[in-house]
């Protein structure tokens, strides 16, 4: 009887080792799995920020550096110019300035009036792919390119996004752009097409205490 009550025993400990170990290999892999979803949703492209300083600030990139990059020009305030190699500006979109259309080529978080983050978003989508851009009004229903388009001429800022020369040349995933950054005070803003380009700053307007502007050229190559 005592040989028996000892084996119901042990056989009691045997189970409750094998049980705590299927749940210690089940935690394992749980934690594991989780460990995996969150580095899959790591900003990719914030961790290319962190590169190697060569001495340099240019690198080659494609579209998928310069779209997240353009998304994030209003939120992060600064500022895109685009141009072609010879330094020829490539047209974003026109606007209407004093009765005069002009061409635009750049992505500017202090001047570009457009409304709320929604209108930013739409604006970006607008201008990177068109009529098949997926745009929402405020209460999440789709609106159309035209129309979207059209508020924006008979808007405040005065934009028309037809006949982009930008929206070709960036749907074209072979497309390489020579990146360079810069930085600048709005209120003495240089424009042309080495605004920002090398690097530099103003250094009569570090004195103040007027928030400094990044600014990124980017030449097609």
């Amino acid at each position: 009887m005592e040989n028996a009550v000892e084996a119901l025993k042990m056989a009691a400990a045997v189970l409750t080792f094998v049980l705590a170990l299927g749940i210690g290999m089940s935690s394992f892999s749980q934690a594991k799995q989780t460990a995996e979803i969150v580095l899959s949703y790591t900003d990719r492209e914030f961790e290319a920020q962190y590169v190697e300083n060569a001495g340099t600030t240019e690198r080659i990139v494609g579209r998928e550096t310069i779209i997240p990059a353009m998304y994030r020009a209003y939120k992060e305030y600064y500022k895109i110019y685009f141009y072609y190699s010879d330094g020829t500006p490539i047209e974003l979109y026109t606007r209407i300035e004093n009765g005069t259309r002009v061409s635009v080529n750049c992505i500017d978080s202090t001047n570009d009036v457009i409304g709320d983050d929604r209108q930013k978003d739409n604006f970006i989508m607008a201008l990177l792919y068109g009529s098949a851009a997926d745009l929402k009004d405020a209460n999440g229903n789709d609106i159309s390119f035209y129309d979207f388009n059209q508020s924006l001429k008979q808007g405040n800022s005065g934009m028309d996004l037809n006949n982009s020369e930008f929206r070709d040349i960036i749907s074209n995933s072979s497309s390489r752009f020579l990146e360079r950054f810069g930085v600048y005070y709005p209120s003495q803003a240089r424009e042309g097409a080495g605004d920002g380009a090398d690097g530099t700053e103003n250094v009569d307007a570090q004195t103040t205490n007027e928030l400094k502007m990044r600014v990124i050229s980017y030449y097609l190559q």
